[in-house]
């Protein structure tokens, strides 16, 4: 008999790249690129660096809902280096404020990830070969930009710097700690992270000696000695857990450089890899020495990213929405309420068979390129049926968009037009009715994505609600107006019809008085009047009814929006002439007698005042009366009361004396009688030089009188 024996071979497939590692791919390396967001090609944008070691690479998605993105592999494999770098033509202008956006990916396996990437803007004097100095073995912790650590018995941190890339800014996304403090492990390059807790993005100067710091360690075994291992100082740190980068996940990060401030500022995490919506993200500003990154002030920089593995690895992956100079674009949109003309923000309602209008705004503001077949992926808000939509271009192009094809609110659609510096932008103008809602419903924020080979900008609608659209009947129950006595209160009752089968009662139901324009304070229906039957009361104080027509108005609201009818009562206050004097009381100044003949001031506090609140024209005069001045024994004052006017002066006898005149200009007049005399005019005490101390009083008449016009 013979023995048959199968013999199994497991084949590991890969490309072999430089110096004779395997790159590797894998299920996650497959379904990251299955799953990237929307980005741009890099072909003429990014290209891989030239150094002998290096295994970057740009690659082709696979998600098949993009379109014409690529990806900077920059890892995916052990002990690799990788490089992308800007091209010649697209490096960035220190000069110039820019923004730049990203997608990155770090693999899925947590704990076990390593090493992680940087973006680097760097001035090496190598270029597109520039790469750490990492003599025999590549070390991950360099994350293929920071300095080596590979001699336990160096002590200078310039020695480490200058294994760096040089002229260089760094910002690092470590996936791994390397927090070794022992002295076995001195030199070893892994101890760059020991002030560090768990993964992290940080920042600093690679080819800087002060990013560095050597620390001493010793062993117990003698012939060993003493030996040195480097830290790294990390600024503006964003820290995590093992869940922060190496999730599974595509992570936004935006960058914004003001050139005036010299600051670069990155937010990490801000818009959902799903759905592509915004989010708050976590952001950090640092500062950048120019002088340490551009040190022939060339104003310009190549910039892109690095890493390095080691034992371990991860899929390292990058794909760009946005690159400074290439082109500069923004989106917004705009839901308005065609049935206003009210625009609908974020958390505002918007009326059920209320006619609406979704913007969707493309702007170019700047670039080396135009911005062209814009490939438009639009996600419109639901509950709302979309007749009609067309594109409206700056340089007054029209065209229709069609809906045919619309499904699930979807709408796929190219721009014809490109948007340069002569055509700047475009609006895509969607409009449609609102559905007949029962109750409030909410409608999402829903995303939209405007892609092009070398720009992708995204857009989304604000969240709103949906309100059903309901007819409210408001009416008096106390006829059209009313006659009161000035002074006096006055309250009237209405009613608002509610409507059936909405659950909806008095206390949903808000009324909004106004008497004479001027807002009352509104008010919800109170629960137990009328039996939720509608009914209710507005009081309107007496102190804001004027004399003559006041007219009180209200309407009554309910809870989505909805506001009836508005009702008209008309309040009539009767008219009258009136003269105020408060408690009637009076004083003159407390006078030093001289012996001679002299004036005694008014003190503050007389309140002299006519209220006239007749039709306009009609005409008064005040007249006053007056008796001697007395002391309490029945002593006459030496001097007596006049009335000055001007040059004029009138003793006050009882004889009526005229004061003060007004016309009515058909409103409430209040005339301050005695706070309009100067202090040289009006009643004043002129004593004689035989007066004598003491209190005197007089009793003063005040006649307002109606004369006749």
């Amino acid at each position: 008999m013979k023995l048959k024996v199968w013999l199994g071979i497991l084949v590991s497939l890969g490309v072999m790249g430089a110096g004779g590692t395997v790159a590797r791919a894998d299920a996650d390396y497959d379904q990251a690129l299955k799953t990237a967001p929307q980005g741009i090609a890099l072909e003429n944008v990014f290209t891989p660096g030239t150094a002998g070691n290096n295994q970057a690479q740009v690659v082709d998605v696979t998600n098949p809902n993009v379109k014409g993105t690529q990806a900077a592999r920059v890892n995916n494999g052990k002990k690799q280096f990788g490089a992308l770098w800007s091209t010649n033509e697209n490096v960035f202008d220190l000069t110039q404020d820019h923004s730049a956006s990203m997608w990155m990916y770090f693999g899925n396996t947590g704990k076990k990830a390593a090493d992680g990437m940087a973006l680097v803007f760097q001035n090496d004097e190598n270029g597109l070969a520039a790469s750490p100095k990492f003599g025999k073995t590549i070390s991950g912790e360099t994350l293929g930009v920071w300095g080596v650590d590979n001699n336990r018995k160096n002590t200078d941190p310039g020695t480490i710097a200058s294994l760096a890339i040089q002229n260089s800014w760094a910002l690092e996304f470590d996936t791994h700690l390397n927090n070794s403090t022992s002295y076995g492990n001195s030199g070893d390059a892994d101890s760059f992270d020991v002030s560090i807790k768990g993964p992290h993005i940080a920042s600093n100067y690679p080819g800087a000696p002060e990013t560095y710091e050597m620390v001493r360690t010793v062993t117990y075994i003698p012939i060993y000695g003493v030996g040195y291992y480097a830290t790294q100082a990390h600024e503006g740190v964003i820290s995590g857990d093992y869940t922060m980068l190496a999730n599974g996940a595509w992570h936004h990060l935006s960058l914004n450089w003001s050139a005036k401030a010299q600051e670069m500022t990155y937010t990490f995490d801000d818009k959902d890899p799903n759905t592509g919506e915004e989010k708050t993200g976590t952001t950090q500003t640092v500062p950048l020495d120019l002088a340490k990154i551009d040190p022939k002030g060339t104003n310009k920089v190549r910039w892109g990213f690095t890493g390095a593995t080691g034992e371990s690895y991860e899929n390292n992956l990058v794909l760009f929405e946005e690159v400074p100079g290439l082109v500069d674009a923004t989106a917004k949109t705009k839901v308005t309420d065609t049935t206003t003309g009210k625009t609908v923000g974020d958390g505002e309602s918007l009326m059920g068979t209320h006619q609406v209008q979704v913007d969707y705004q493309l702007d170019y503001l700047k670039g080396k390129q135009t911005w062209k077949d814009v490939d438009a992926q639009i996600q419109l808000p639901d509950h709302i049926d979309y007749k009609s939509a067309k594109i409206t271009y700056s340089d007054g192009t029209t065209a229709d968009v069609s809906l045919d094809d619309l499904s699930d609110n979807k709408v796929h659609y190219t721009l014809t037009e490109a948007l340069s510096d002569t055509n700047k932008s475009a609006v895509i103008s969607f409009t449609g009715k609102a559905e007949d809602v029962k109750g409030a419903t909410p409608i999402d924020s829903s995303v939209s994505t405007f892609a092009a080979v070398n720009g992708v900008v995204t857009t989304s609608t604000p969240s709103l609600v949906l309100n059903p659209t309901l007819e409210l009947y408001a009416l008096s129950l106390s006829g059209s107006g009313t006659a009161v006595e000035a002074g006096k209160d006055v309250s009237m009752r209405g009613l608002v019809v509610i409507p059936e089968g909405l659950g909806l009662g008095n206390s949903d139901m808000t009324v909004k008085p106004k008497i004479n324009g001027e807002d009352l304070p509104s008010f919800q229906i109170p629960e137990g009047e009328g039996d939720d039957s509608g009914i209710f009361t507005v009081t309107v104080p007496a102190a804001k009814l004027k004399s003559g027509r006041n007219q009180l108005t209200f309407v009554v609201g309910d809870p989505f929006g909805n506001v009836s009818n508005e009702v008209t009562y008309t309040i009539d206050v009767n008219r009258q002439l009136l003269l105020q004097t408060g408690d009637g009381t009076g004083a003159f100044a407390d006078t030093t007698l001289t012996g001679t003949k002299q004036k005694v001031r008014r003190l503050k506090g007389w309140q002299v005042e006519v209220l006239d609140t007749r039709e306009a024209g009609a005409k008064w005069s005040l007249q006053v009366t007056g008796t001697d001045f007395k002391r309490s024994d029945g002593a006459k004052l030496a001097g007596n009361l006049f009335y000055f006017d001007g040059g004029d002066q009138t003793p006050i006898t009882d004889v009526a004396t005229t004061v003060g005149t007004g016309t009515a200009t058909d409103g409430d007049d209040l005339t301050d009688v005695a706070g309009n005399w100067d202090d040289d005019q009006g009643l004043m005490l002129e004593l004689n030089s035989a007066a004598v101390h003491g209190d005197y009083e007089a009793k003063l008449t005040w006649t307002l009188n109606d004369v006749p016009s």
